[in-house]
């Protein structure tokens, strides 16, 4: 019964916003999507996602973020794979035809990635815990639109249904990868999510500082390696490579939370693997890390735009030192806050994720490629 409550509530919820929502109606009954003008370049999907980002903006809620509408193109994939003549004359395309399951899942990967794209832009590490929660609402509509999948591996169509439809060309390789790393990046969040309300109440504070902390921290070690220390522009698989990156870099931090709930939910004895990473040996890393790679190649190549300038790099050496700061004060009072023994053990977690974070130590979760 609570989950057929729970089904015509989010309905409800879906429903109206799709017809703009009440965030989107300013005072006076006017829709804010049509006070949005539109340059002539943005036709199409293009002019939904500029609409979009010009009207949410921090904080952005879950029910904003079920409100997106569907981006039509899905279709129109949907309606090649679905040509049956076609099929018939090529028999490379029968293996292609496109199920009723395969359509479900391809508009939940549409709204998925709608939402992500949405927040990533406008959004902050709040923002991203109501993401999560749009994500589960959406999960939920699958999943009853399709019993078959079971509940906890229904995130996984996405990344099915993209591989699947894929041809395999390098830009839709460099796109399947960035769909999969958002998969992980939402199961970490989620994970968050999760651990946020199990913490006990008294520390809840500590660690949803710490939570943002290193959200910005994340965010910013993206921008730096994406901007700054590697930069080919002119390499096709760059996006495929960073995004397989990022998708470690979410595993390894649901790998870190677990030992850290071990820790402080069940006093888990936690023994360190590397050595202490000093400040001088972070700040060495991002040294050697502000040149980009290959920059002689960039050169020779008569590729100077793909070098970043000086003001660029410092911006990003600025940031990066500034939220690792800010992460690592967070995970200090957290460690102060927690009885001895298990503050000890979680600054002991502390020191290897710093360690990783440069090189120091294996990754807990290696890449798999």
């Amino acid at each position: 019964m609570k989950q057929m409550v729970k089904w015509g509530y989010i309905c409800a919820i879906v429903l109206m916003l799709s017809c703009g929502g009440h965030s989107n109606i300013a005072p006076g009954g006017i829709n804010l999507r049509d006070t949005v003008v539109v340059p002539e370049y943005c036709t199409g999907e293009d002019s939904i996602a500029y609409i979009e980002n010009a009207i949410f903006q921090s904080p952005i809620s879950a029910e904003d973020l079920l409100g997106l509408a569907e981006v039509h193109s899905v279709e129109g994939m949907l309606f090649y794979y679905n040509n049956f003549e076609m099929a018939n004359e090529y028999e490379y395309h029968k293996r292609f035809l496109a199920t009723r399951r395969d359509s479900a899942a391809m508009r939940l990967a549409n709204r998925f990635m709608r939402m992500a794209n949405l927040v990533n832009i406008n959004g902050n590490a709040n923002d991203k815990l109501q993401w999560a929660l749009a994500v589960n609402a959406t999960l939920d509509i699958f999943c009853a639109s399709e019993p078959s999948v079971p509940s906890d591996s229904a995130i996984d169509e996405i990344s099915l249904v993209v591989g699947r439809f894929s041809s395999l060309s390098q830009s839709e390789m460099n796109f399947q990868c960035y769909v999969e790393s958002t998969v992980d990046y939402y199961r970490t969040i989620e994970a968050y999510r999760m651990w946020l309300l199990a913490v006990p109440t008294d520390l809840k504070a500590l660690f949803r500082e710490e939570y943002e902390a290193w959200h910005d921290l994340n965010e910013a070690r993206f921008a730096f390696w994406n901007d700054v220390s590697y930069v080919q522009g002119w390499y096709s698989a760059k996006p495929m490579e960073i995004e397989g990156y990022y998708e470690n870099l979410s595993r390894n931090r649901r790998a870190e939370l677990e030992h850290e709930m071990n820790v402080v939910l069940k006093g888990t004895v936690y023994a360190q693997k590397g050595k202490t990473v000093t400040t001088e040996q972070w700040e060495q890393w991002i040294v050697e890390h502000s040149v980009p790679e290959n920059v002689d190649l960039l050169k020779e190549m008569g590729n100077d735009d793909n070098i970043p300038n000086d003001s660029l790099v410092a911006y990003h050496v600025k940031t990066l030192k500034s939220t690792f700061s800010r992460w690592l004060t967070a995970r200090q009072a957290i460690a102060t806050a927690l009885p001895k023994e298990k503050g000890v053990y979680y600054d002991y977690i502390t020191a290897d994720i710093h360690s990783r974070m440069i090189g120091k130590l294996d990754n807990i979760v290696p890449l798999d490629w």
